[in-house]
C-alpha cells in the first residue's frame, strides 16, 4: 500500500508531543492505564495494522474518538468516501533514514552496508496525516466489537503468555501482592479469582511480564538489570515502560482496561521533570515498551505499524 506523501517534522515536533503528555499529567490524570475500548488498539482501517511505539500511545491515550480506526485521505477516496469538512487529522510519526559516505554523498542502504564504519547515518522524524472513520463520509464501515466474559480465561491473553520465549517462573505464593523479582526471575500474581475481572488480572500479569523482559538474559534493560532503589529516576522510567507495555498488550488483546494500582505522585512528578528536561524522553520510553512487547509476544500477533 502506498502511503501519503510524508512531511519532515519540524525540530520542535518532539516538544509538541511531549507538551501534550505533560498537559495530561498536570491535569491530574495520575495513571497511564486506560480503559481500552471494545474495538482494541488504534489501527489503520484498510491494512488492519496497529500503530506501534509512540503512535500507539498517541492514537489510544490522546484521541477523542470512540472507534480507534484511521485512514489516510487517499484511502478514504479509494473507498469511495471523503473527509468530513472541518475534520481534524492526527499525525502518524515514523523515522526515515539516509546514509552518507565519507564525501558526504548520499548512498543507498546496500551501498552503506558495504562501506561499513565509513557511513554516516542520519535519522529524520517524519509524519503523515490520518483521519478517524467517524470523520469519513460515504463509506459503510464494518467494525466488530470484541465481547468478553469476566473471570473466564481469555484466549488471546493466554496466547501472549504462552508465546513468551523462556519465560520467568510464574507463582501464586503471595496472594496479597503482584511483583517481579529479577534476582530469582520470578513473577508472583494473586489467583485470577481474587481480581474484580479477568481483564484486571491480565493487565496486572502484563505489567509484571513487561518488567521481566528487562532481565539480563533477555533485553537487559537498565531499570531491571541495574535496579538501584525504589523511587529513583531509573526505577520510575522502568515503571513507565512497564505501564506503557502493559497498556499496549491490553489493546493488542482487545481487553477493556480498568485502573488496578494508581501510580504514586512521586513517580508522576519524576516523569514530569524528566519530560520537561528531555523532550525525547517519552519517545524513548515508548520505544523500550515496544521492544518489550515485541519480545514477549514473539510474533504471535501479526500486526505492525502502518
Amino acid at each position: 500500500m502506498r502511503k501519503e506523501k510524508s512531511q519532515i517534522a519540524a525540530p520542535d515536533m518532539y516538544q509538541a508531543v511531549t507538551n501534550r503528555i505533560i498537559e495530561r499529567l498536570e491535569q491530574g490524570e495520575l495513571t497511564w492505564r486506560k480503559p481500552w475500548s471494545s474495538h482494541g488498539l488504534a489501527r489503520n482501517y484498510v491494512s488492519g495494522k496497529v500503530y506501534r511505539g509512540i503512535n500507539m500511545l498517541l492514537m489510544n491515550l490522546f484521541s477523542p474518538h470512540g472507534i480507534p480506526y484511521y485512514l489516510t485521505f487517499k484511502q478514504a477516496q479509494e473507498l469511495g468516501g471523503n473527509v468530513r469538512k472541518g475534520a481534524k487529522s492526527q499525525q502518524v510519526f515514523y523515522f526515515n533514514v539516509i546514509f552518507r559516505d565519507a564525501n558526504n554523498q548520499t548512498v543507498s542502504r546496500e551501498q552503506a552496508g558495504a562501506l561499513g564504519d565509513d557511513v554516516k547515518v542520519i535519522r529524520f522524524l517524519k509524519y503523515y496525516n490520518v483521519f478517524n472513520v467517524e470523520d469519513i463520509e460515504g463509506v459503510e464501515f464494518k467494525i466488530d466489537d470484541l465481547r468478553l466474559l469476566p473471570h473466564e480465561k481469555i484466549e488471546r491473553c493466554e496466547q501472549v503468555w504462552n508465546a513468551y520465549p523462556s519465560p520467568p517462573q510464574y507463582v501464586e505464593e503471595d496472594k496479597a501482592r503482584a511483583f517481579y523479582r529479577p534476582e530469582k526471575d520470578l513473577i508472583n500474581i494473586p489467583p485470577i479469582e481474587q481480581f474484580e475481572t479477568a481483564e484486571n488480572y491480565y493487565a496486572t500479569l502484563f505489567h509484571e511480564a513487561i518488567h521481566s523482559t528487562g532481565h539480563p538474559n533477555r533485553l537487559n534493560r537498565e531499570g531491571v538489570a541495574q535496579f538501584d532503589r525504589f523511587g529513583s529516576e531509573r526505577y520510575s522510567l522502568e515503571e513507565l515502560v512497564a505501564e506503557l507495555g502493559a497498556s499496549f498488550l491490553c489493546g493488542l488483546t482487545g481487553i477493556d482496561r480498568e485502573p488496578i494500582i494508581e501510580n504514586t505522585a512521586a513517580y508522576i512528578q519524576g516523569w514530569l521533570k524528566k519530560l520537561k528536561d528531555d523532550k525525547q524522553f517519552i519517545f524513548k520510553a515508548a520505544a523500550e515498551a515496544q521492544k518489550a512487547v515485541d519480545y514477549l509476544v514473539n510474533n504471535t500477533f501479526e500486526e505492525g505499524e502502518d
